[in-house]
């Protein structure tokens, strides 16, 4: 598989009816959801030819997990050359040196938007991919100050013409004229030096909007942020954050609390700077679809956990909020009464 070590490879020898089956069937066969055909499976291992096949095992069953929670498609290849999932193994099977045998290679294609639409977040890929481009100009149009001429008919790129024209539609950013010097002419009056090309600026409902999404933002990270170092151990029943050693749950726990994931993660990838790497080609990059997969990769390559123990989770998340909110109450409480006694400060 992709991403291991050549020497790290799943080597199990199966029954002759597994030859009948599809690919797609034998990885479902291979990597089963039932704990005890696990087992099963997992006893076919010669561990002392490689004593790392079962960790190797537990590997590739998290990737068929993801893949049939469409969180990821599988690219599937033997001999080098692309392999349908419906296609029959025994096509690919090879004879040569010994009993026959076969090899695949799998590489995971993280879709997030295709995971969108599927779990019914997104009516089409289409809309999200609208709404993310057109707050993707509006954070180049804030944060960098570009300069984008107006109309957006005169741009060449569809994309980027449709984002400004959907900011613009909704009254989120208008046509001005540039800001130049003034200089005086020769009859006194005053005369624009540089193009007189209008071009778009943040419209008082823009400013609304962004003031909008930032609290959104933000409130977000006030809940969520200590999710993204959990440290769980259900049979122990304890949970910790931020201990250097945790996982990253916040989508997990995006989804527990009912937020729509794309949305949340978009937003918060705006609000982190990520996008400012892309300052010097972000006119390009609003084109592609790559740009957004790439972006929206937490939604779908993320450490999942089962709901037992989310719930878990979830519950010593909000006992942990409160400990902090009450430690930041008796904080500012003592700092109020060291003004009203005339200055101090507080012990390390």
């Amino acid at each position: 598989m992709a991403g291991l070590a050549p020497d790290d490879c799943l080597l199990v020898e199966l029954p002759s009816d597994f030859l009948g089956v599809s690919v797609s069937q034998l990885l479902d066969r291979v990597f089963p959801l039932d704990e005890e055909h696990r087992r099963q499976i997992a006893e076919r291992f010669d561990l002392r030819v490689n004593p790392d096949l079962t960790e190797i095992y537990t590997v590739f069953l998290a990737v068929c997990q993801e893949w049939r929670d469409f969180r990821c498609a599988l690219s599937v290849s033997a001999q080098g050359e692309r392999v349908e999932l419906d296609t029959p193994v025994s096509q690919f099977l090879q004879h040569a040196e010994g009993p026959p045998h076969l090899s695949l290679h799998l590489v995971q294609e993280y879709r997030a938007l295709e995971y969108a639409v599927r779990q019914g977040f997104w009516a089409g890929p289409d809309a999200s991919l609208g709404w993310m481009r057109s707050l993707f100009a509006l954070y180049f149009l804030d944060k960098h100050e570009v300069s984008l001429a107006a109309p957006a008919s005169g741009y060449a790129g569809p994309a980027l013409r449709r984002a400004l024209e959907d900011l613009d539609s909704q009254g989120i950013i208008t046509p001005r004229a540039p800001q130049s010097e003034k200089s005086p002419d020769p009859e006194g009056d005053e005369t624009s030096e540089g193009d007189e090309t209008n071009v778009y600026a943040i419209a008082p409902e823009g400013r609304r909007l962004i003031a909008r999404l930032l609290a959104e933002t933000e409130s977000c990270i006030d809940l969520y942020d200590h999710y993204q170092d959990t440290l769980a151990d259900p049979k122990r029943e304890a949970v910790e954050f931020n201990t250097g050693r945790g996982v990253d749950l916040r989508v997990e726990a995006f989804l527990a609390e009912g937020l729509e994931p794309v949305r949340t993660v978009f937003l918060l990838r705006l609000y982190d700077g990520t996008l400012d790497s892309r300052l010097r080609d972000w006119m390009e990059a609003i084109e592609t679809d790559e740009l957004f997969e790439g972006i929206l990769e937490p939604v779908v390559n993320r450490h999942g956990v089962d709901a037992e123990t989310m719930t878990l989770v979830i519950e010593h998340g909000y006992a942990w909020l409160e400990e902090q909110q009450e430690r930041d109450r008796r904080e500012a409480s003592d700092r109020d009464l060291l003004r009203r006694a005339g200055g101090g400060s507080l012990p390390p």
